[in-house]
C-alpha cells in the first residue's frame, strides 16, 4: 500500500509540474506541507520526491528545498575545434570577436544565468595556480560566467584566471561584459601574445555544493571539468587558465582517432619492435 501510494504521489506531482503549477527553477512546497495535503507521512512524500529526482524532474538544493529541473536539456557533442565567434550583435548587426571553444555550438547565442563578474581575487586552488605558474594566494584577475543556450538551463560554469603580467598589460580583461563572450581574448592577442595556443585537461568528478546550485543539478550527478590553458606566442608562458564545469548528462566527447606511423596501412614488413608476427 505504501509503495503504491508514494508512486501515485510522484505521478501526481509530475503531472502538476507538467501543467505549469511549478515552473523550472521554482521550489516545491516543503515536504511537511505536501504530506499534510496528501494525507500521508513525510517519509512517503520523501520517497515520492526521491522518485522524481531519480527521473530528473527535481533536484534538492541546500537551503532552497526541492527545485524543478527543466524537462528538456540538450546534449552537446564536444569536438576539438576552435572557431571564430560570430554570434555577437551590435546595432542590429552580427560581428565576429573572440572564439567559440568546443562546448559552444555554431552561431547560437548563449545567455548569462548570473551577472558576469570580473575582478581581482586570490587564486586558492593549488592545481590551477600551478597551471598558471603563480603562487597559491596570488591576487589574480578572475572572470566568472554561468551560461547556456537561450531558453535552456545553465549549461556551464566558466571561471578564467588571467596571469598578473597579462592583466597589467591588457585592462580590457577587467570589463565584466566586454564586447561579447571571449572577445577580451582579441585584446590579449593584439597586445603581442597572439596567436594563442591552447591545451586542455579533462576529468570527471563530483560537483561542489556551489556548482549544484548554479547548474541546478543533483549532488550525485558527476560533472565534466575541462581546464584550458592559453599560452602566449610571445614568451610561450601561460596567459590564462579557464576552468569549465558542465553537467555530466549534457555533453558527449567526440574525438577523431589518428593513426601513428606504426599503424600505417598497408603494413610494412617490419616494425619498431621487430618483424611482424606470423599469420
Amino acid at each position: 500500500m505504501g509503495s503504491s501510494r508514494y508512486q501515485a504521489i510522484a505521478d501526481d506531482l509530475s503531472q502538476r509540474i507538467d501543467a505549469g503549477e511549478w515552473g523550472q527553477g521554482e521550489t516545491l512546497p516543503p515536504m511537511e506541507k505536501l504530506a499534510a495535503a496528501y494525507g500521508v507521512s513525510r517519509n512517503v512524500v520523501a520517497r515520492a520526491i526521491g522518485k522524481l529526482a531519480q527521473d530528473g524532474r527535481v533536484v534538492s538544493v541546500p537551503r532552497r528545498g526541492t527545485v524543478v529541473r527543466p524537462k528538456h536539456r540538450r546534449i552537446v557533442m564536444r569536438t576539438n575545434v576552435v572557431r571564430r565567434n560570430t554570434r555577437h550583435v551590435r546595432d542590429g548587426e552580427e560581428f565576429a570577436a573572440g572564439y567559440s571553444f568546443p562546448a559552444a555550438m555554431g552561431n547560437e547565442r548563449w545567455t548569462h544565468h548570473i551577472e558576469p563578474q570580473a575582478g581581482e581575487e586570490p587564486i586558492e586552488d593549488p592545481r590551477l595556480a600551478h597551471m598558471l605558474n603563480v603562487p597559491v594566494g596570488q591576487p589574480t584577475v578572475r572572470r566568472l560566467r554561468v551560461t547556456g543556450p537561450e531558453g535552456e538551463p545553465a549549461f556551464q560554469i566558466s571561471t578564467t584566471w588571467i596571469h598578473p603580467r597579462v592583466s597589467a598589460q591588457v585592462p580590457e580583461v577587467l570589463d565584466p561584459h566586454g564586447t561579447g563572450p571571449g572577445a577580451w581574448i582579441d585584446a590579449v592577442e593584439a597586445a603581442g601574445h597572439g596567436p594563442l595556443e591552447w591545451l586542455e585537461r579533462r576529468r570527471v568528478r563530483m560537483p561542489t555544493t556551489q556548482e549544484t546550485k548554479l547548474l541546478l543539478i543533483p549532488a550525485d550527478l558527476p560533472v565534466w571539468e575541462i581546464v584550458r590553458t592559453s599560452y602566449s606566442a610571445l614568451d610561450e608562458k601561460a596567459v590564462d587558465v579557464t576552468q569549465v564545469v558542465i553537467p555530466g548528462d549534457r555533453v558527449e566527447e567526440v574525438s577523431r582517432l589518428r593513426r601513428d606511423d606504426t599503424a600505417a596501412w598497408p603494413p610494412t614488413g617490419t616494425s619498431p619492435d621487430g618483424p611482424p608476427l606470423a599469420p
